[in-house]
């Protein structure tokens, strides 16, 4: 018999993680351009949302691997997913936000498209990375536990 307080406790657990990883790279593209925007012209700052989501994208994608590790099944596939969605809604909001303190859209569908990509992109390499990184620390802690050679060349 299936144990389904558990089981559903722990899907929960692990939504909980990914919306906390998609959460901090919403809020930090959306601080990082209110910062740009402080320190110069708003239409100046719009020209770096590209590299910004890009960045913070990738974070997502490496945190959503980082925070579920092994409960979670298709690791890229859902930092793809992560980044769409933190994608979408940052561009939303910041569409929002410069239409009512601007009067005036900053963001177009063609944005829309091209930060999509850029998000797929930038999570699938930030989750790339983040496998990459752990199956690599699980394998230099296995090798020191069993007492395998070290990374220092020998003379001779």
């Amino acid at each position: 018999m299936i144990n389904t307080v558990s089981f559903s406790a722990n899907k929960y657990y692990l939504f909980g993680k990914a919306a906390y990883s998609i959460l901090i790279g919403i809020f930090g593209t959306i601080f990082i351009v209110l910062f740009l925007t402080t320190l110069t012209n708003i239409s100046w700052a719009v020209r770096f949302i590209p590299w910004v989501i890009a960045f913070n994208t990738a974070l997502t994608g490496y945190s959503i691997v980082d925070k579920a590790r092994e409960s979670l099944k298709h690791k890229q596939i859902s930092s793809v997913a992560a980044g769409i969605i933190n994608v979408s809604i940052t561009y939303t909001i910041l569409n929002y936000a410069g239409f009512h303190l601007v009067g005036e859209y900053l963001l177009t569908k063609r944005d829309l498209i091209f930060f999509l990509v850029i998000g797929i992109v930038c999570s699938k390499l930030g989750a790339m990375l983040a496998i990459k990184y752990f199956k690599l620390k699980h394998n230099v802690t296995n090798s020191s536990k069993k007492g395998g050679e070290s990374f220092s060349r020998k003379t001779s």
